[in-house]
């Protein structure tokens, strides 16, 4: 009778991932040139003397990079299509929001928001039964469930949350490059343990993955889990720039901007949603401040995204690594 191989680091290594095409590893010096990155971001205000004006327009950067971030633990490692990030990222906002008004900090508030952003990767476990396809189109009604619970669990009459200011601008610009910093490099972290290759096995191939004993139901539930956690906490942190009502649900934008970012600059890679997420910052928000009311940014921005389909159709970030290999 043939033994089912149990998949652990005794009888599978790395190694023999590798030797079967599960599972692919690169050694570079991406993770270094981030940390630089991220050094001297911290030092910019310092250095600069940026006005607090000028900084908290940095504040969408932080989110959007953590927003990719999230989507790329599932979308880009585990293979799990979500199209309804909005609804972690909104529910984070709702639940930091009404943290703060009843007396909590801007910490316990975004770690509380982060905690029910988990909790709700958890109540769509269920839908890993449904196919890939199926699964994605269960993910894009969850925002539209949501948005009538919240509206009957939180006691206003208005279904609106005073804002206020929640930091300086100064205190609101380091708390997002630590969320950044926190996003990229835990992922990154968790990337190189067992478990992430696992989420890299069940991304490449679920079905081989489930032949060698990879509990792919567990795996992805902590891919969703963290996902949810990170996406929550961006919403949390962006509660200064949005208004938050039950509208803020129905935004598809904080769905789609995030997966078109990471597709940009590289779906499962370390570096993609990083480029992709600048990159997509520099063109909106920039363009916008030089040509302020109109749809410009929108323009270039699509023009960029079918432009990288066509040349680069696997990302920024794999193309430049297929040049500098040839070379």
């Amino acid at each position: 009778m043939q033994t089912k191989m149990r998949w652990d680091r005794k009888t599978l290594s790395l190694a023999q991932l590798k030797k079967i095409g599960l599972f692919t590893t690169r050694h570079s010096i991406s993770p270094a040139i981030v940390l630089v990155g991220l050094m001297l971001t911290g030092i910019y205000p310092i250095v600069s003397g940026a006005s607090p004006a000028s900084l908290f327009e940095y504040t969408p950067y932080f989110m959007w990079i953590a927003l990719a971030v999230s989507w790329n633990i599932c979308g880009g490692y585990a293979g799990l299509l979500n199209l309804g990030l909005v609804g972690f990222f909104a529910l984070g906002a709702f639940v930091t929001g009404f943290a703060m008004s009843n007396g909590l900090t801007v910490g316990p508030a975004l770690i509380m928001a982060g905690a029910i952003g988990g909790l709700l990767g958890l109540v769509l476990v269920p839908a890993f039964r449904l196919r890939s396809d199926y699964f994605a189109i269960g993910t894009l009604v969850v925002p539209f469930m949501l948005k009538p619970m919240v509206e009957a669990l939180l006691p206003r009459s208005n279904f609106s949350i005073q804002r206020g200011e929640l930091l300086s601008s100064i205190q609101l610009y380091y708390l997002g490059l630590a969320i950044a910093a926190i996003s990229i490099f835990g992922t990154y972290l968790i990337m190189r343990t067992r478990i992430g290759l696992a989420l890299r096995a069940i991304g490449d191939q679920e079905n081989a993955s489930a032949s060698l004993g990879i509990n792919t139901l567990f795996y992805k539930t902590i891919a969703l889990v963290l996902s949810g956690f990170i996406a929550a906490v961006a919403g949390g942190y962006f509660l200064q720039h949005i208004s938050i009502d039950s509208t803020l649900f129905e935004n598809l934008n904080y769905s789609l901007f995030p997966i078109f970012m990471v597709i940009i600059g590289g779906i499962g890679t370390f570096e993609g949603p990083i480029i992709g997420a600048v990159l997509f910052s520099v063109v909106t928000y920039e363009l916008n401040g030089i040509f302020p009311g109109t749809s410009y940014a929108v323009l270039l921005f699509s023009v960029v995204i079918m432009f990288v389909a066509v040349a680069v159709p696997r990302g920024i970030v794999p193309w430049i690594r297929g040049r500098l290999h040839s070379v």
